[in-house]
């Protein structure tokens, strides 16, 4: 029997049995503390507090290592046998993110009393980054001796991993994140919080123009007696207007005319620009099973017009859906308390940035399209972000390091104490 087996649990060195065991301990408890909380979420206290909190942590790492650094836990705490189970505890709760939506309410008594849909602000979350926090300080601190381009390397890449993990733990009762409702040539200066609350901002925004640009809309056929779209080989299908003609199922489609904004006048559409008018298409219809005939006009409809579909035979009808936008954007007006005032334009993926805000392009009136004069902006301010771009970068740049210099030279041969 080797000695690892004889070892009993506990007795030092400490192994990857005690790491597992310490981890999965931390995973249950957390759970159970989240349990007894009713499933609510956790949140640490905000600035000045977690800061002070986070000083008194960083003074607890440095104390145990000045003066507890030879001691048999400690030294377990600084290795891999330590911080492999924890990794992989970490990595379960990650994962665990992945197959569970977060931030949004669960119908699953389970998943809210366990706070599956909110992780990262739960208990065993908490635990487990405090926990690793602990062995990414500990290790780091260690390799600060000796002193040379190697550990120089390992301590960018370890403590750019714990400035990222411990910013975003701390960081994370300052987030804010508010969505405002703008009208046009309406200034709105107050937010909405995701539970409702409404929050007055540093910043004034004013609508000056709202405008979507849209796809083409598609086609497709229904059932004339379920009303639902028809499913040919376990899919259901759809063109995009966007040829002359096409086939579609069973049918042969030409496109006489199309509209992009139209309205409807007696049994014909003209192409009009105000608002609600709708796309519309005259379409000949081909029924390839039996050369039948039918034309008309379909449209999507909007706010204002009714849709119309074109009635090909007794089974199946000929409809438009509504066209997808393809891009939305908000010109606006921004003032902020101290006098400064500029003008910008907000799209999707392309936010703006003032005083320590960052503005979203997030949503629109959906039921009146791109006759919308409401935009929807998220306005989001996270204080300790740079800290976290900071860690991020260290890491690169110690995988740098340890790329160049992390292995002797060719023909050397490397010392080992």
């Amino acid at each position: 029997m080797s000695e690892s087996n004889k070892r009993k649990t506990w007795q030092h060195p400490w192994s990857y049995r005690e790491g597992t065991i310490i981890t999965v301990t931390m995973i249950v408890l957390g759970f159970a503390l989240q349990i007894a909380s009713g499933g609510t979420s956790f949140r640490l206290a905000g600035f000045p507090w977690n800061l002070i909190s986070g000083v008194i942590f960083l003074a607890f790492l440095v104390l145990l290592f000045l003066f507890q650094k030879k001691h048999a836990v400690t030294k377990w705490l600084g290795g891999v046998k330590a911080a492999l189970p924890a990794i992989f505890g970490f990595t379960f709760l990650v994962l665990l993110m992945g197959f569970v939506k977060q931030d949004v309410q669960s119908k699953n008594m389970l998943v809210e009393l366990l706070g599956l849909n909110h992780l990262v602000k739960t208990w065993p979350f908490i635990l487990i980054n405090f926990y690793l926090l602990v062995l990414l300080g500990l290790v780091t601190l260690k390799r600060l001796t000796p002193f040379n381009l190697k550990n120089f390397g390992f301590f960018l890449n370890h403590f750019g991993l714990f400035l990222v993990l411990f910013s975003t733990a701390l960081g994370s009762s300052d987030v804010k994140t508010l969505n405002m409702d703008c009208y046009e040539d309406q200034t709105e200066w107050r937010g909405r919080e995701a539970n409702g609350t409404v929050v007055e901002l540093p910043v004034a925004i004013k609508l000056l123009n709202f405008t979507i640009e849209e796809f083409r809309p598609k086609l497709t056929i229904i059932d004339n007696k379920t009303g639902k779209i028809v499913i040919e080989n376990s899919r259901q299908k759809f063109e995009l207007l966007d040829r002359d003609a096409f086939d579609l199922f069973q049918y042969h489609l030409e496109v006489d005319t199309f509209y992009a904004s139209s309205g409807r006048v007696e049994e014909n559409y003209y192409p009009v620009n105000e608002p609600g008018s709708s796309p519309s298409a005259r379409i000949k219809v081909t029924n390839l099973m039996d050369q039948s005939v039918s034309h008309g006009w379909v449209c999507s409809g909007s706010y204002a017009m009714q849709p119309e579909a074109l009635k090909i035979n007794e089974n199946h009808s000929l409809i438009m859906l509504p066209a997808e936008p393809k891009k939305f954007s908000s010109e606006v007006s921004i003032v902020t308390k101290d006098g400064k005032s500029q003008t910008a334009l907000i799209e999707v993926n392309k936010p703006f940035r003032i005083n320590g805000w960052t503005i979203y392009q997030l949503g629109y009136n959906t039921k009146m399209g791109r006759w919308s004069d409401l935009s929807v902006l998220q306005l989001v301010r996270d204080p300790w972000l740079p800290a976290v771009y900071t860690g991020i970068f260290l890491m690169m740049a110690g995988a740098i390091f340890l790329f160049i210099f992390g292995k002797p030279k060719s023909g050397g041969t490397e010392h080992v104490a």
